[in-house]
């Protein structure tokens, strides 16, 4: 595909440069519990960073798991890994509600010691499961997937996301509501 915009892969890709984004925001604010001057603005950006990948990531996973994997699930040779990293996604998912329950259970003064291992843990597991994505499912989906399929991806990734496969006009040109203050939290 000749315009990156519509290119459902480099969307998916973005999305994963956003994801590493707001975990390193994640591990600041961890770190910054410690200071109890800044303890409230800490704990409320891990709860924004928690809220963006309960709402980004929870969608990227989908267009990943209804609009991608799918397609490439003929091919053989990728099929276990198309099923490992949907189980990667349910682990992430859990150990995002597992965040989220620390983040509101030990506000207190346990939380700069438990938090840190629980965003260490996720950060890893991202890591390990975004390079696989990059090196190994969206090369094959390059290769296998004919313009057609791949036009059909990004229709339905912007179905998802109420752009109805043609943007939405109300959200700007780029499709994206305005965020106010430059806020960057997922695709």
């Amino acid at each position: 595909m000749s315009d990156d915009r519509n290119d459902p892969l480099e969307k998916l890709a973005s999305a994963h440069r956003s994801l590493e984004e707001n975990l390193n925001d994640l591990a600041r604010a961890a770190r910054a519990l410690g200071d109890p001057r800044g303890r409230a603005a800490a704990l409320e950006g891990l709860s924004s960073v928690v809220a963006y990948f309960e709402r980004s990531m929870s969608r990227h996973h989908e267009d990943e798991e209804r609009s991608l994997f799918p397609r490439l699930a003929v091919l053989e040779a990728i099929a276990p890994t198309l099923e490992r990293l949907r189980q990667e996604h349910k682990a992430h998912q859990r150990a995002i509600n597992e965040l989220r329950a620390a983040i509101e259970r030990d506000g207190g003064s346990e939380a700069p010691e438990k938090l840190p291992q629980i965003i260490e843990d996720l950060r890893s597991a991202y890591h390990r499961h975004v390079t696989c994505e990059e090196q190994e499912v969206f090369p094959a989906a390059r290769r296998f997937l004919q313009a057609s399929a791949m036009h059909g991806i990004m229709n339905e990734m912007e179905t998802r996301r109420g752009r109805g496969g043609h943007g939405n006009p109300a959200k700007g040109i780029s499709g994206r509501p305005y965020r106010p203050g430059g806020m960057r939290r997922g695709p």
